[in-house]
């Protein structure tokens, strides 16, 4: 009898209901009746009745399940002694700035409620870099934005987030107290926009965006870092369009103010390796399926 079947056991025991332990175990009700056949006939006796609303366990399978029970927790216990000895389980997340402020400081507050145990490792880096150490296995997740990133079919990604982007301009600027703008009215400014190497594809989606409305933006400054973005806006030396969740970043002399275009939302995507099983992962990847977005 393989641990799988000891589980699939211990579970329709605990529901004595088909469908309601293959929903829990995410498979399929044949499945799950095949699998505990299979018990049945490991231990060559019946394990369940089954009437009308459900099941219910024999004598012999009752016996089944407390022993069963026991080995599940031997395992665990097994399992909690090897991953002590062999220290903490890391977790290492790539992130830029706004990712801290906006969504992912809550995660790690849950994580450090849930799993004391873990150890978390933030590690702030331009989405490029982000690519290059998940290929290096420098960290196991990477936050980025949907820009044109070179990972085609090596990663496996999921949104987690999104936020609409906003004008953002100086704060002087003849359109920073306006409640909102055409983005239209922006077509004769210069922009300040991305170094193309560690954001790749982002000044292609702002140029995506303004065609919608018209118009090519002029890139009169490209910088290296969000910060340096806000920078060179305050000194009037260009006005962008960027995430809103960037406003949650120190942002004095600059003004966010919301488009009234209809524009496709900013996704931030979780982004790791398949082959990765770091617990820690896994945790935080079932978290974020169950998170607002």
């Amino acid at each position: 009898m393989e641990l799988r079947h000891i589980r699939y056991f211990v579970l329709t025991a605990e529901e004595l209901n088909l469908t309601r332990a293959a929903n829990r175990l995410n498979i399929t009700q044949p499945a799950i009746s095949r699998i505990i056949r299979e018990v049945e006939t490991e231990v060559q006796t019946k394990l369940f009745t089954r009437h009308w609303d459900g099941l219910q366990l024999t004598p012999a399978g009752a016996v089944l399940l407390r022993h069963c029970r026991r080995i599940l927790n031997e395992y665990q216990s097994a399992m909690d002694s090897v991953r002590r000895a062999a220290g903490p389980t890391v977790l290492n997340i790539g992130f830029f700035a706004p990712s801290l402020t906006s969504f992912l400081g809550n995660f790690l507050s849950k994580l450090s409620e849930a799993h004391p145990e873990y150890e978390v490792r933030v590690h702030d880096l331009s989405p490029a870099d982000q690519v290059d150490a998940l290929r290096t296995r420098e960290i196991d997740v990477a936050f980025f934005g949907n820009q044109r990133l070179p990972i085609d079919d090596e990663f496996k990604t999921v949104p987690i987030q999104k936020f609409k982007f906003e004008a953002v301009l100086p704060g002087k600027h003849r359109l920073a107290q306006r409640d909102a703008l055409d983005l239209k009215e922006l077509a004769d400014e210069d922009f300040v926009g991305y170094g193309e190497r560690k954001f790749p594809g982002r000044n292609a989606k702002i140029a995506e965006i303004c065609q919608t409305a018209g118009f090519v933006p002029q890139f009169s400054y490209v910088a290296s870092s969000i910060m340096e973005i806000l920078g060179m806006i305050a000194l009037g030396k260009g006005v962008s369009l960027l995430p809103s969740d960037v406003a949650n970043l120190p942002h004095p002399s600059i003004v966010f103010v919301p488009l009234n275009d209809r524009i496709e939302p900013f996704f931030i995507i979780a982004t790791w390796l398949p082959a990765n099983k770091n617990p820690a992962l896994l945790y935080l990847l079932e978290y974020f399926k169950d998170a607002p977005s």
